[in-house]
């Protein structure tokens, strides 16, 4: 999937937590702008990736967690 110019390699990334592909890619894309940014354009297009199913069969993150 491309995203804004960068390319994922889904299978790849639908292996990782919601968390660890923001972690993982922050620092690498999208540098120009802000890191709230980068991090909500990361999770959005994890969502795109792994969308989800059924409620509660995607992996939740740590933050969709403390929301509750």
């Amino acid at each position: 999937m491309i995203v804004e110019g960068v390319n994922f390699v889904e299978d790849a990334c639908r292996k990782m937590s919601r968390d660890e592909f923001i972690a993982h890619h922050k620092d690498a894309f999208w540098q120009d702008r802000d890191e709230s940014v980068r991090k909500q354009m990361l999770g959005d297009a994890y969502d795109m990736m792994n969308p989800p199913k059924k409620e509660g069969k995607r992996k939740k993150s740590a933050s969709e967690e403390d929301n509750k």
